[in-house]
């Protein structure tokens, strides 16, 4: 069921795709703003079926990261594993991103939640998912080097320290790892 339009909602008049590719559909939407005006309005709509994920995995202490190029902000950025829907069910894709980028072949899942990323300009539900590793993978080999240059089980205390000193700024990580926080799953 969807909610009744709100009276103070921006509302699209015209749907103006500008771009699409594989993965997702750019839209320069014609829009009338609560007040009358008329305007545009940027929001890119994923175009694959499903939530897309970002993983949590966890082995006692430590937390599994990967570090990948964020081509948009020009730089390598830690982060939790994470990907487009490859599937109806988050819970497989989690799986499937969990072991394409850290290497770990099977785990415990929970999923946590859904949160939308950049509500600003992205129709974009994303599921957190909590992994229990077994055991941590070796972090020597990234499995996908196209996408993960490098890996690393970091324990809690130093997770904390790289979110305060601001050496951890993904934005999908934190939300993470906040659900993860208040749903009992991280120290």
């Amino acid at each position: 069921m969807t909610e009744p339009e709100h009276p103070d909602a921006i509302r699209r008049t015209r749907e103006v795709l500008a771009y699409r590719n594989r993965f997702v559909d750019v839209y320069d939407d014609e829009v009338a703003f609560p007040s009358g005006s008329a305007g545009r309005y940027l929001r890119i709509r994923h175009r694959a079926q499903g939530l897309g994920v970002v993983v949590l995995p966890v082995h006692g202490e430590l937390v599994g990261l990967v570090r990948t190029y964020r081509y948009p902000l020009g730089r390598l950025q830690w982060g939790l594993p994470r990907g487009f829907a490859q599937d109806a069910d988050p819970l497989v894709t989690a799986r499937a991103e969990l072991h394409e980028e850290l290497g770990v072949p099977d785990a415990e899942f929970h999923l946590l939640g859904t949160m939308t990323p950049d509500s600003g300009l992205l129709a974009a539900a994303v599921a957190v998912v909590h992994a229990t590793v077994p055991a941590p993978v070796p972090t020597d080999a990234p499995r996908d080097p196209d996408e993960v240059v490098e890996t690393r089980w970091l324990p809690l205390p130093d997770l904390h320290h790289w979110i305060t000193t601001g050496r951890l700024d993904d934005g999908m990580t934190l939300a993470a790892l906040t659900l993860a926080r208040a749903h009992g799953r991280l120290p």
